[in-house]
């Protein structure tokens, strides 16, 4: 018998509130854009499967990072 993985509880657990993440590739974002090296403070991961927090200076926005799309790796 299989059973169901609940994605949100797999990411919420690899991705912890205060875990920093930077992007190995650029977010194309018309508002928002994003270059490569850009750090993220994650808060938690929503129900779309999305890591929102905030970006670390020098950058700022809101936009979130989408875990199944864009390209990251955790620094700590």
């Amino acid at each position: 018998m299989s059973y169901p993985i609940n994605k949100k509880e797999v990411y919420s657990a690899r991705y912890p509130k205060g875990t920093i993440v930077e992007l190995t590739e650029p977010i194309d974002d018309k508002y928002s854009p994003k270059t490569v090296g850009s750090r993220f403070k994650v808060d938690y991961v929503d129900d779309a499967l999305q890591l929102q927090g905030h970006w670390l200076p020098p950058a700022s926005g809101s936009i979130a990072i989408i875990i199944e799309q864009d390209k990251f790796k955790v620094i700590t």
